[in-house]
């Protein structure tokens, strides 16, 4: 086989992307919706009916959405072949899908071509009679992939229809004739492959799918969240199970900087959601937060994140060891000038200090450290004498800057929750944290025993 592909982005068919063919959920219960569903939507004034049958492997969802593109991303980079085959190995589209390399995925990756290979759909499109109250409809069937070939290896004892694919063994893919001539003709959209690597979970990676098909030029995206559910391949109806089952792909693509924000305006089956987009030169959202919570305003925490986003975290966790000392009157001020000035200050001395000529610098006695421990300590033993609400919020802007860039926004409400009732010291968490801050490895271990990751 010819060298794995390494794209820096992905290839994805944007009609089919907007139809809402593969779910973006990653479970569906086994029902009749699992096998043939029909879905009406209105997107940006345009109208789709799609009727999908899915037959006995199911409605394509999750993952598969991963494989598509991988497959036409492929199917681009090998120049489009006449006969609408890409030929690749099951390894290769395990690292284009962003799927561990691991002996179970093989299999799955099998039921997820399966997946593909079996669904198909009907597209229907309105037209009116002038003056008449009869429509006619103009319907076309489509879909994805017409055959595949594939190396396949089981166990000894297990049946051939157990079989996994074979990571390095020959597989072929013809896509379909109507999908292979829309690559051709450049109808696609590309996605960022390293936002897609960040994005942990199916759902966030396919909401993102989603949202760029569908994505305006300029501005935001509005639409019912009742409408917006059928896009996305939701099988529930229900607003609030809607909202639900986007919340983890929403927190990942705020996290990773592909959205600003989402809102809902609205109740019931009338509410409406509102994707605000990220813009390319908008700053990093978590230094911003850093700098507002060091009583920035907004807007010049904004243009500070944007015009110094490698200062940032140093001068903030500076200035919080000297607000826990009570040697800083206004942190807004002292932040905004070690951004601004930085050579008057030496942010490598336990205490933040106006640069002085270093033959006027003076070494710091093992008195004088022993004098700050020993006051830090006091400082921590009233910390641990205080309830535990107390302790988290005097300890929330020091964890929120030492881990923050390496856990969701859901895990870190579920920290606050546990320190606030209790369970996990904040205070003691902190400390030890803190301790971590300059081992990554060791840190993220920690955070993976907490079970934040």
């Amino acid at each position: 086989m010819t060298k794995p592909h390494n794209p820096k982005t992905i290839t994805d068919e944007r009609f089919i992307a907007q139809l809402g063919i593969i779910s973006v959920q990653n479970r569906i219960d086994l029902t009749l919706q699992n096998q043939r569903w029909v879905s009406r939507y209105a997107i940006a004034g345009r109208k789709y009916h799609i009727q999908g049958f899915a037959a006995d492997f199911g409605r394509p969802r999750g993952v598969d959405a991963d494989v598509l593109t991988s497959l036409e991303t492929l199917f681009l980079l090998q120049g489009c072949p006449a006969d609408n085959t890409v030929t690749t190995t099951a390894h290769e589209v395990l690292q284009l899908s962003n799927i561990h390399n691991k002996g179970e995925n093989y299999y799955r990756l099998k039921e997820s071509l399966m997946r593909l290979w079996r669904v198909g759909f009907l597209i229907t499109e309105a037209h009116a009679i002038p003056g008449s109250t009869w429509r006619t409809y103009f319907n076309k069937t489509l879909s994805l992939i017409t055959e595949i070939q594939f190396w396949g290896q089981s166990g000894p004892d297990e049946s051939s229809d157990l079989q996994a694919l074979v990571a390095d063994g020959k597989l072929t893919v013809q896509l379909s004739a109507p999908l292979a001539h829309s690559i051709r003709g450049g109808y696609t959209h590309l996605l960022d492959r390293q936002l897609l690597s960040q994005i942990e979970q199916p759902i966030g990676r396919g909401t993102y799918r989603v949202l760029q098909a569908h994505r305006p030029e300029e501005g935001s995206l509005s639409v019912t969240l009742a409408d917006w559910g059928q896009a996305c391949g939701i099988i529930s109806r229900e607003p609030d199970k809607i909202r639900r089952s986007l919340q983890s792909a929403h927190e990942e693509l705020e996290a990773n900087a592909y959205l600003e924000g989402v809102e809902f305006m609205g109740r019931g089956q009338q509410q409406e959601i509102i994707y605000h987009f990220r813009a390319s030169d908008a700053p990093d959202r978590a230094l911003v937060t850093l700098l507002t919570e060091q009583y920035i305003p907004r807007k010049q925490a904004e243009q500070l994140a944007r015009a110094y986003p490698e200062r940032v975290e140093e001068a903030v966790r500076y200035v919080q060891l000297r607000r826990q000392e009570g040697k800083v009157k206004s942190p807004g001020a002292l932040t905004s000038d070690i951004l601004r000035n930085p050579d008057k200050y030496n942010l490598s001395l336990p205490e933040l200090a106006p640069a002085r000529p270093t033959a006027d610098l003076k070494v710091v006695s093992a008195a004088e450290e022993a004098k700050a421990d020993a006051k830090f300590r006091d400082q921590q033993q009233v910390l641990l004498s205080q309830e535990p609400p107390q302790q988290w919020e005097a300890s929330r802007p020091t964890l929120k800057l030492l881990i923050g860039k390496h856990v969701s926004d859901r895990a870190f409400q579920e920290l606050q929750r546990r320190c606030e009732t209790g369970e996990i010291s904040a205070t003691e968490l902190t400390r030890e944290l803190t301790a971590l801050s300059t081992n990554r490895a060791a840190l993220r271990q920690r955070l993976a025993e907490l079970q934040l990751e």
